[in-house]
């Protein structure tokens, strides 16, 4: 059982793994179209805020000096190319590497990002077992409401609410940059309720359709009462489906930190890429968007492979 447990782990992380790779090139590829497309380039961006007026001459100086007159396809395959061999390339805007401007920024994304899955895996179980355990429309409907309004309200309406309620309100926490865990309560409310009311709900249902199984029928009619029934019989035979929603919320929860970011003023990854955004900044944009894409492919991933292992079946197909 354990050699098929490992077996189907490995199988499905070498699948994933190859997924992975192609999902991230995808999203390159479309990031960097999406980029040649819209209006404006990086060279004015650059001239406008340097000389303050913008000329032919020196947008186009600026373009020959930093390779943009080359075609798209040319500085795509370049860019990718320099990736490859570790080389994140220089920012347009400021001339550093983009792997020294991401040294201080990552780790706040990441703390962010913990956070906010904390939040979410730990509120979402705990609030989907304790629906679970009862059938007290007193419990059970308000419980549902309640994660379907956070699941139906946009993150900036969240925000908006977390700041005149805990900042404005009782004035318990910062609504702005970084000063220590207060200012994390607030970003990490935004980005991990909204998962809650996911996780919340998908384990409530799941482990209600587990409590119909025949095993857990029999335990029932022995006398092992509802809550014990849950927490014994239901739920570790739940935990393979579990832990790939979960994965999955942990992965909207890294992809959720660019939204809180910009409302609360993190200087993270999300600001980077709003910045390089402004700036048509490619190199800058490609490394920020791939980190956010490889870490939540990375959690969807993991849960997956750890599935495997609680239940081979979760790594067939």
């Amino acid at each position: 059982m354990r050699s098929a447990a490992l077996t189907a782990a490995g199988r499905l992380a070498g699948r994933r793994l190859v997924e992975g790779g192609l999902v991230l090139l995808t999203i390159s590829v479309a990031t960097f179209a999406l980029l040649s497309l819209t209006d404006g380039d990086a060279a004015t961006a650059i001239v406008l805020e340097r000389d303050g007026a913008v000329t032919e001459s020196a947008v186009a100086a600026v373009r020959a000096e930093l390779g943009l007159d080359l075609p798209a396809p040319v500085r795509y395959l370049d860019g990718l190319v320099a990736m490859l061999h570790g080389e994140l390339g220089l920012s347009l805007r400021t001339g550093r590497p983009v792997a020294d401007e991401l040294v201080g920024r990552v780790p706040l994304t990441v703390t962010l990002a913990t956070a906010g899955a904390v939040v979410a895996v730990v509120l979402g179980l705990a609030a989907g077992v304790a629906g679970a355990v009862t059938d007290r429309r007193g419990v059970v409907v308000p419980l549902r409401l309640v994660t379907l309004a956070l699941l139906s309200l946009p993150a900036f309406a969240l925000a908006y609410l977390g700041v005149l309620a805990l900042a404005l309100g009782l004035g318990l926490v910062p609504t702005q940059g970084v000063d220590g865990w207060p200012s994390l309560v607030l970003p990490a409310l935004v980005i991990g309720l909204p998962l809650a009311s996911a996780i919340a709900r998908v384990t409530d249902a799941r482990l209600r359709a587990t409590m119909t199984e025949p095993f857990v029928v029999t335990a029932r009619a022995r006398g092992l009462s509802r809550s014990r029934s849950v927490v014994t019989q239901a739920l570790p035979a739940a935990a393979a489906p579990l832990l790939v929603v979960v994965g999955n919320q942990v992965g909207h929860a890294i992809a959720g930190t660019l939204v809180a970011e910009t409302v609360f003023g993190w200087p993270g990854l999300g600001d980077y890429l709003v910045r390089a955004l402004q700036f048509r900044d490619w190199y800058p944009l490609q490394a920020a968007v791939l980190l956010i894409a490889a870490a939540a492919v990375l959690a969807r991933g993991l849960a997956g492979s750890l599935a495997a292992l609680v239940d081979p079946r979760a790594g067939r197909g």
